[in-house]
């Protein structure tokens, strides 16, 4: 979700990012990280060897047989080390696909070219923002590994 807020920052409204939010976390992620990371999923690299899973009526069977074969990526699957892949590439195409649907910025494109009139950042902030995600990323990353 944070790929797209800074994506369709200052050209949606709240009740959009909310609906967004909503739709991304509840729909689209789970379709997609179930794909990757589940035993039976169609980008998994370990479709096809043989996993067992549970039956409608309890007892044990093999994956389905269009998954027997092999995954679909050229039949190896996509292995997600740490669960990168699949959040980033999420987030990556949904915030395409939302700056995308909603263009540029108002007032940054004059007549065709880029207009000199967008205020500046605040340096005290911007360092800030900095050393929060640097001491941020130091405590998130070292869980990953």
């Amino acid at each position: 979700l944070p790929f797209v807020s800074g994506a369709v920052a200052e050209r949606c409204t709240f009740v959009g990012y909310l609906s967004y939010s909503i739709f991304m976390a509840s729909w689209v992620y789970p379709v997609v990280v179930h794909a990757c990371w589940s035993d039976i999923g169609w980008l998994s690299p370990w479709v096809g060897d043989g996993a067992k899973v549970e039956n409608n009526d309890g007892g044990e069977g093999n994956v389905a047989a269009a998954w027997e074969d092999g995954a679909a990526i050229l039949n190896t699957g996509a292995y997600d080390f740490a669960g990168s892949g699949v959040v980033h590439m999420t987030g990556g195409i949904a915030a395409l696909v939302g700056a995308v649907m909603l263009g540029p910025r108002l007032g940054r494109f004059r007549d065709g070219k880029v207009s000199d009139t967008m205020s500046g950042s605040s340096t005290v902030l911007v360092v800030l923002g900095t050393l929060i995600l640097w001491i941020g990323w130091y405590g998130f990353n070292p869980g990953s590994i």
